[in-house]
């Protein structure tokens, strides 16, 4: 009998995986019920156009300090109460931008959602490492990223629903909800105490000159790949408007991203299970991507352009778990929650490099943020083929 990735990856997970999984899927779908509706909501709260700008960017800013900071507390203070502050703060942050105040303070509360993103992310993906032995690691990544795909798949319809009934506060309402109940979750679901689960095989080490090796390659890459989300924040839905779509298709075009995504998760995840494979997934699945950004630049169809995500999600499910795993697999316990908070900020620096670059390009073509996009992951890409293919296994 045949079984599916989805079955295979159901059996013999920890429960913490299960309990992190659901909490993920929550907190994204209560930001994805906001994310869309933001510039709007802040264009009616008295912001110009720059302010705009300003909103997204000190939240990337704000993601990339955090990152690189909070991660380390995920080692010293324990995963569990890392993701409940990271929870905490997104639902207080995401509860004050219902209140009328001067338009500033939006920028505060951007600020706010921003530390809790910057505490949540890398806490979770040190647990993933934590609870899930080598040989599946590939699989529980991707299962953790099929569920905040599926969360950012649901929210923005759940969003739309909401500002169309009871109006633009709505959705920031229950996506405040949404982030406390993920942190309900997690502190009834999770175990307390400074060191949760550790698969008992793997043996805690210092960091060495090989492990540098491996390292470096991998950061590089996340910063080119993950640069892609600034590029596609600035410029997705006006290049769609630019070839001719509705509203209503731009947000259609967001589903059709995410769903692909979502199921291929979990079978880049089983390929990334082999540490064999992961390299070679990372580099191939880089160059399909970037060979997809330059198909938008030739496309002239909003449904040719909406085929073409769908190959790019399928991309992607290749590179993040065979990403994560290697990355993990090179990482001692005591260090994945500070390693992964760089990684993390690194790929949040890439995504604020090219959301600047895409606003400044995209005033003379809109065209000109794909070529960037697309330039700047087969630089990375290539830089890793270079390295990360012939970098030495870590022994740790």
């Amino acid at each position: 009998m045949i079984t599916s990735p989805l079955s295979t990856a159901r059996r013999g997970w920890p429960r913490a995986l299960w309990v992190l999984c659901g909490a993920t899927f929550i907190i994204q779908t209560g930001y994805g019920t906001i994310l869309p509706l933001l510039p709007i909501y802040a264009e009616r709260r008295g912001f110009s156009l720059p302010w705009i700008g300003a909103m997204a960017a000190l939240y990337a800013l704000a993601s990339f300090v955090g990152q690189w900071v909070l991660g380390n507390r995920s080692d010293v203070l324990g995963r569990r109460l890392l993701l409940m502050l990271g929870a905490a703060i997104t639902a207080i942050a995401t509860a004050l931008f219902v209140l009328r105040v001067p338009a500033p303070f939006y920028l505060g509360f951007r600020i706010l959602q921003g530390i809790g993103a910057a505490a949540f992310l890398p806490a979770a993906n040190a647990l993933v490492g934590d609870l899930v032995s080598d040989a599946r690691r590939g699989s529980a990544y991707g299962f953790l990223s099929s569920a905040s795909m599926a969360g950012f798949a649901l929210g923005p319809l759940v969003g739309g629903i909401l500002s169309s009934w009871w109006g633009l506060s709505a959705p920031f309402v229950l996506g405040a909800v949404f982030a406390g109940l993920a942190m309900f979750g997690i502190m009834r679901g999770l175990p307390s105490g400074r060191t949760e689960e550790v698969h008992s095989t793997e043996r805690e080490a210092p960091i060495s000159g090989s492990l540098y090796r491996v390292l470096w390659p991998l950061f590089v890459v996340n910063f080119g790949w993950t640069g892609l989300i600034g590029m596609y924040d600035t410029v997705w839905s006006l290049y769609m408007r630019f070839l001719g779509a509705s509203n209503l298709v731009v947000g259609l075009s967001f589903t059709c991203f995410a769903i692909p995504l979502l199921l291929s998760n979990f079978v880049g995840g089983r390929l990334a299970n082999a540490r064999a494979r992961r390299n070679a997934l990372i580099f191939g699945g880089s160059l399909l991507n970037a060979g997809t950004v330059f198909l938008y630049i030739a496309s002239r169809s909003v449904w040719l352009s909406i085929v073409v995500s769908i190959v790019e999600a399928i991309s992607m499910s290749l590179i993040g778990p065979a990403l994560q795993a290697q990355l993990m697999n090179a990482i001692p316990q005591q260090m994945r929650g500070t390693v992964q908070g760089r990684f993390q900020a690194v790929g949040t620096l890439g995504s604020l490099v090219m959301a600047i670059a895409s606003g400044l390009l995209m005033i003379h073509s809109i065209r000109d943020p794909f070529w960037a996009g697309a330039g700047l992951l087969v630089l990375t890409t290539v830089v890793f083929g270079l390295t990360g293919l012939r970098a030495p296994e870590p022994r740790l």
